[in-house]
This record gives structure tokens, C-alpha cells and sequence, in this order.
């Protein structure tokens, strides 16, 4: 069972149809991150911090960072897989490995975080 603390779930606002909306349908079985270097957000549709985190996704992404978005109501068991307790959780993961994380709306730490996996 995933508990989603701090997250509101009265951000329902349609003009917000960003990546997380295509990305959300995708369900993973399972992440084959042997090797690579990524960061993984996750979230959900109704979380208003998610939202409010997706520019400084956007920005890290535009820089280069790898960035695997993944939807914590369609893919609940991953969820659990990585232990994700509240939203949004970002889990850096250096050659295949989760280095670091940070968990709720903290943009400039995530900037930072992501930054650093590639240096």
C-alpha cells in the first residue's frame, strides 16, 4: 500500500495536460536500469506538488537528464518496488544503482541532485 502524504488532490485543472498525462498511461512491469543513469519521478495526475514540480522536470530534461516519469496509480507495484511513501518522490539512479532521493516539492534540491548523477 502506497501512503501519498502532502500531496492535494484538488488540482484538477484540464488546461495542465502535460507529459505526465501521456507518460501515465505507460505501465511498467518492471525497470531494466542496468547501467544507466536516470532519474525517476514519481507521481500522480491529482498531486498538486507533482504539478508544480513539472517545470524543473522539464528544464533537466531539456538539459539532457534522463528522466523516466512514471505514474504511481497506474503503476502502483513499481511504486512499492522502490519504496514510495508520498508524492512526488525522485529517485536518482547512478550505473544502475538509486544514489540518492528526494521526496516532496523541493525543486532546487532535484535540480541539484540530478545535476550532480552526471558529473
Amino acid at each position: 500500500m502506497v501512503l501519498f502524504a502532502g500531496c492535494l488532490d484538488d488540482m484538477h485543472d484540464e488546461d495542465l495536460n502535460d507529459s505526465h498525462q501521456i507518460m501515465g498511461h505507460q505501465k511498467y512491469t518492471d525497470l531494466n536500469l542496468e547501467g544507466k543513469t536516470v532519474v525517476l519521478e514519481f507521481y500522480a495526475d491529482w498531486c498538486g506538488y507533482c504539478r508544480a514540480l513539472e517545470p524543473t522536470i522539464n528544464q533537466l530534461e531539456n538539459e539532457g537528464v534522463e528522466v523516466i516519469r512514471i505514474n504511481t496509480d497506474e503503476n502502483p507495484d513499481l511504486a512499492n518496488q522502490y519504496g514510495v511513501r508520498a508524492l512526488p518522490t525522485i529517485i536518482y539512479i547512478k550505473d544502475g544503482k538509486a544514489v540518492d532521493i528526494t521526496i516532496g516539492y523541493k525543486p532546487e534540491e532535484v535540480k541539484e541532485k540530478a545535476k550532480k548523477l552526471y558529473e
